[in-house]
């Protein structure tokens, strides 16, 4: 038997439906763990709390405050385990912060989300949410995100590398690769890849990168170009700490014409505000676009995914910890990879 500790959060996972509109409702969970135990029974004790009830689409920074500062100040002494229950369309991102934050802690930790309500019968819910029982009957510590497939594969991923949702398919990729296994019943099967890690690198311990309660005052603004983007249009608030730009998959982005990316990094400059790109490749050589990136005072976050780096670089920005040079979870991706 174990003993786990449910975080609820909200999301699809944690919502039903009245006909026409999907929101939140606190009942949604309680059916969660009921179909489970109807199915699987109740051999392990559920403990249930719920520090906020959002759509994750709604998710802001501060809910990242609650959630990790929540977790931090619960007695989890006793549990085997800890599974917290998310919405699919900022999963990525929050698996990234609470990943970072989290993985100290001497036991699992289990991220789910699901692609429709539990009473749906297309949903993957119940699968998600007893892969990650198994995830924490098969590790002593680590931290984990499940989302299972279209044909009902349950695929667990490194939460500092699980990329934003495919619109149209609703389901996840990994950042370099592929994911890092499987659960196949109560058993996890590790993805045969050289950059994932091993059991007992994902079991070592860890220190906390934190010396107290999570604060997120500063904020990191996050831009995604596009052709015909005006860099010179985009207001840069007062609260900014640090601006990030996400790269084509080149390394690269436009630094020619009237409001490339070199205005607003110089804009930027003046007011005493770094300017990082992600995801960049460490390599000798570069486009044309990415050496005049650089040499305008860009810096690169090198085999790290846009949702790692901005959560990486939220956290270093209001920590006044230098965590870019890190490799707190598995988050920097072995550079030999971007050869393969």
């Amino acid at each position: 038997m174990a003993k786990i500790l449910i975080v609820l959060t909200g999301g699809t996972i944690g919502s039903i439906s009245n006909g026409e509109i999907i929101d939140v409702d606190e009942k949604a969970s309680l059916l969660l763990i009921d179909k489970y135990c109807e199915k699987y029974g109740k051999g392990d004790d559920f403990t249930l709390v719920q520090p906020l009830n959002i759509a994750s689409e709604n998710l802001e920074p501060k809910h990242w405050e609650t959630m990790i500062n929540f977790i931090f100040e619960y007695n989890i002494n006793g549990f085997d385990g800890i599974i917290i229950t998310h919405g699919s369309d900022t999963l990525s991102y929050s698996s990234a912060m609470l990943s970072m934050c989290l993985c100290h802690l001497p036991i699992p930790i289990v991220l789910i989300a699901s692609n429709y309500i539990v009473l749906d019968e297309r949903s993957n819910a119940l699968n998600n949410f007893r892969s990650a029982v198994s995830i924490i009957k098969c590790f002593s510590r680590g931290a984990f995100t499940v989302f299972g497939d279209r044909i009902g594969k349950s695929r667990v991923f490194l939460p500092t590398r699980i990329l934003e949702a495919d619109g149209l398919t609703d389901t996840f990729q990994s950042f370099g690769g592929k994911e890092l296994g499987f659960v196949n019943g109560e058993k996890f099967e590790f993805t045969e890849l050289s950059i994932n890690p091993t059991k007992a690198e994902i079991e070592s311990p860890r220190k906390p990168i934190l010396n107290g309660k999570l604060k997120l005052n500063k904020k990191v603004v996050f831009i995604r170009p596009y052709p015909g983007l005006d860099f010179s249009k985009i207001a840069i608030g007062e609260d900014t700490g640090a601006v990030l730009l996400m790269t084509y998959h080149s390394s690269t982005t436009r630094t020619a014409g009237k409001g490339s990316v070199l205005t607003l990094i110089e804009n930027c400059h003046k007011r005493g505000i770094d300017v990082y790109c992600t995801p960049c490749k460490n390599k000798n050589e570069h486009y044309k676009s990415s050496a005049e990136l650089i040499k305008a005072g860009c810096l690169p976050i090198y085999s790290t995914s846009p949702e790692s780096s901005y959560a990486k670089l939220l956290l270093a920005c209001n920590t006044n910890i230098n965590l870019l040079n890190h490799n707190i979870y598995f988050e920097t991706v072995s550079h030999h990879c971007q050869d393969n």
